[in-house]
């Protein structure tokens, strides 16, 4: 027998065939062993052949009385004693559930996870046979300038109705259209060669919170889906205007598998599949490299300048410009992120910190917090000594 061999199971040298049937019983879930195998347990060390029950009901006797024989005849220093060994046993047993809790919702979430590529996967292969991705080669550009889109909060599936903004699918796909021809507009005027293209995160409404899940018109994985079609599309139009393209993907905390950011990982999140679609869809198009985030950022070089890319939720203004540079082990010329729905841009000694604003524009919760916000996305030119142009790419509300 298999269970046996577990030192835990054996009868101890000095241990009576009493104290030894009552620690198997009374620790059952702790060895993770059934009624079934402490009786074989104690029939070979007994030598004899009862059945289950027997030692069961032995057992159960010996817990209906212990506590009175223990208030009778035991003195108070026992009885703490045992009262102690009690509770260490209790706790094992807690922190055994625990464990197979936490082991369970793991396995669920990566089950989960692979559904969703499977999937992308089928989406990918039927819009391929549909809907095949329009790129010519574009012209070659004399100058070494780069250009910089930045696309953040676009929380599509959302639906939004209120004083100062109006937003839904139809609008959705009316400012990325908006917002494409615009870059394509700047980055022509400018002679850029290299077009830089950062989503900072939350480009769908996800399912964190109570106000999105009611604002939602899709569900998480139809956005995800929608949302990095979207891109494909986006990405193919810029890489036949624009010698080179990069892509750079952070995810946001509204695509987080679970509305408790404490029941999963950094990984465990819909836009991580971003990439991952967007490798699929666009590997024929040769000017297109798509750079993804380890562990909530990007260090990236825009011609001679060290950026990172955040979303910022884990990176407050005011405290990315000392945190991050430990993490990096040298001191970025610029932090872009998004988040907080707001445009802006300051500097703090070498550093330039530049946030975007939402595609998104005012929902629930910035109308609830009487915030004003206007859509806008921005789009800025970099020479070789850094920032030499910002566009505020704005929509209309």
């Amino acid at each position: 027998m298999t269970a046996v061999l577990n030192p835990a199971l054996q009868r101890d040298k000095d241990e009576s065939f009493t104290d030894y049937h009552i620690r198997l019983f009374k620790n059952k879930d702790t060895y993770n062993i059934d009624t079934k195998t402490i009786a074989e347990l104690l029939n070979k060390e007994h030598g004899s052949h009862y059945d289950e029950s027997k030692w069961r009901k032995d057992y159960k006797q010996y817990e209906r009385w212990y506590a009175y024989i223990m208030s009778k005849n035991i003195d108070k220093d026992i009885q703490d004693k045992y009262q102690e060994l009690f509770i260490e046993s209790e706790k094992a047993k807690v922190r055994k559930r625990d464990q197979n809790r936490e082991f369970a919702k793991k396995i669920r979430n990566q089950a989960r996870f692979e559904k969703i590529k499977d999937d992308v996967v089928e989406a990918i292969l039927n819009l391929e046979s549909k809907r095949p991705l329009n790129f010519t080669s574009p012209s070659p550009v004399a100058t070494e300038k780069h250009g910089l889109a930045l696309f953040s909060d676009w929380h599509f599936g959302m639906e939004i109705d209120n004083r100062i903004n109006k937003f839904n699918k139809e609008i959705f796909n009316e400012r990325v259209e908006h917002l494409t021809s615009k870059v394509i507009e700047y980055g022509k005027l400018n002679h850029i060669s290299t077009l830089h293209i950062a989503n900072l995160g939350d480009l769908i409404g996800g399912l964190i919170h109570v106000s999105t899940r009611v604002q939602a018109n899709e569900d998480a994985v139809e956005q995800i889906k929608y949302v990095s079609e979207t891109l494909a599309e986006v990405l193919a139009k810029f890489a036949s205007e624009f010698q080179e393209i990069r892509f750079y993907n952070v995810a946001g905390n509204h695509g987080r598998l679970s509305p408790s950011k404490n029941d999963v990982g950094i990984k465990e999140n819909f836009e991580y599949l971003i990439n991952w679609y967007l490798e699929a869809r666009l590997r024929d198009i040769e000017n297109i490299s798509i750079e993804p985030e380890q562990d909530g950022f990007i260090p990236a070089k825009i011609n001679n300048s060290e950026v990172v890319f955040v979303h910022g939720h884990y990176d407050r203004v005011d405290q990315c410009v000392t945190r991050l540079p430990q993490l990096l082990g040298y001191i970025p010329s610029y932090i872009f992120g998004g988040h907080i729905h707001h445009n802006y841009e300051k500097e703090y000694g070498s550093t330039t910190v530049v946030v975007n604003g939402s595609l998104v524009g005012a929902d629930d919760y910035a109308m609830q917090g009487r915030f004003g916000t206007r859509p806008s996305q921005k789009f800025l030119v970099f020479d070789d000594k850094g920032i030499e142009a910002t566009y505020i790419i704005r929509f209309k509300s």
